[in-house]
């Protein structure tokens, strides 16, 4: 047998693949006709499901999010969340779409905290606190295109809750403002990319949930009809800077878990 390896390095992660050359083997003759025959059909049939529920997943559409009445500033809006409902806290790794319903849109105005962020809360019917919901994220725009950002996230955990928030406006984990992204900023959707912590039980699952946007300071819109921007009189900005890091430094103080 010759065994060929590569070395990869994939978004930092090093990776060991390997080519295996193995001489011929006639199954049938090893296993029986009949035995190999049983395995082909269990094997063909796996496949098909798996293909099946492959196709699924790659056909589902984004999940519609309905954020109310357009014509409307304000610094935070929070609807029912239950697209998650089901999923089972083990471990599963999920990439999703929410798109704004009915071709409305958010503004982040010049005056919109760089702390701005879009959080999603789940229910569980945990009784023990679970780990961490790991993931990260991107604003998407009108074309359905991602938005460059750093895909900065915090996340929360209790003993019956999972929360991560999106920071696309802050340039790193100690809340530097991403100055490269201009302002306003409309955005018409989000994707999350998500790992749910493993609560090795099967009947641990997501019972319901919350859809956030939130700007400590300084609002955002909901359009369309809304101004073309809202800019922070001279005195203030100082003032904004310093609240957006006391938010950011009790977030800290808390336990939530900023990556």
């Amino acid at each position: 047998m010759l065994t060929i390896g590569w070395r990869v390095v994939y978004r930092g992660v090093t990776m060991c693949l390997q080519k295996r050359w193995i001489g011929p083997i006639n199954l049938a003759s090893t296993f029986g006709a009949n035995i190999w025959g049983s395995h082909c059909r269990l094997l063909y049939a796996a496949i098909v499901a798996l293909a099946g529920i492959v196709a699924e997943r790659m056909s589902a559409g984004p999940i519609e999010i309905d954020l109310g009445p357009p014509h409307n500033v304000t610094s935070h809006l929070s609807i029912p969340f239950d697209a998650l409902n089901d999923t089972v806290v083990g471990g599963e790794t999920m990439s999703f779409d929410l798109a704004i319903a009915n071709n409305d849109f958010v503004r982040l105005f010049t005056a919109t905290s760089s702390l701005f962020d879009v959080s999603i809360e789940l229910q569980t019917n945990g009784t023990t606190k679970h780990d961490f919901l790991q993931g990260t994220g991107f604003l998407v725009d009108s074309q359905g295109m991602a938005i460059p950002g750093f895909g900065v996230t915090g996340s929360a955990s209790g003993h019956d809750l999972l929360a991560i928030s999106l920071f696309p406006l802050l340039k790193d984990k100690n809340g530097t403002p991403n100055n490269d992204l201009p302002r306003p900023l409309d955005f018409f959707g989000i994707h999350f990319d998500l790992t749910f912590p493993d609560a090795h039980h099967s009947a641990i699952q997501v019972t319901g949930g919350e859809f956030r946007l939130s700007s400590n300071s300084g609002p955002f819109g909901i359009g369309p009809g809304i101004p073309s921007d809202i800019v922070p009189d001279a005195g203030s900005t100082l003032l904004l800077l310093a609240i957006s890091l006391t938010g950011l430094m009790g977030a800290r103080i808390w336990g939530i878990s900023v990556s």
